[in-house]
């Protein structure tokens, strides 16, 4: 690890890093969570941009934790697949009032691949500010 590295690791903010973390990704699910509604209800749903919810914002404006960028690009590029996904999808019901099903399946595992990203970035972070204090 070089001096500036070690110095950036030792003066990035873990826990506000951490605790934003956190509760933009309740947002996340909440956003996912008014999608189902809108394709169980039948209700029509304008899908904001990735750089308009709260995560996409939080990514855009956040410092990338140190030795941590795979697994933050990870999350954000698998955030942008999952608001492309979640446009095609609703755009599907509202076109045809019925979901593709190939569509829909697309759109849970991105779902799952963004948890997974989310969870390994999290992990990451914990670790490295555990073995700072």
């Amino acid at each position: 690890m070089t001096a500036s590295h070690s110095t950036k690791a030792n003066t990035f903010d873990y826990d506000q890093f951490i605790n934003e973390f956190e509760e933009v990704t309740y947002w996340h699910f909440a956003w996912y969570s008014r999608i189902m509604a809108a394709l169980l209800f039948d209700q029509s749903k304008h899908i904001q941009g990735h750089h308009d919810c709260k995560f996409g914002q939080f990514l855009d404006r956040t410092e990338i934790p140190p030795a941590h960028k795979a697994e933050f690009d990870a999350v954000r590029n698998l955030h942008k697949q999952m608001h492309e996904s979640a446009n095609a999808l609703i755009a599907s019901r509202n076109d045809s009032k019925e979901v593709e099903e190939e569509l829909f399946q697309e759109f849970s595992e991105l779902q799952s691949l963004f948890a997974a990203a989310c969870n390994a970035l999290l992990r990451a972070t914990i670790t490295r500010f555990a073995k700072q204090a």
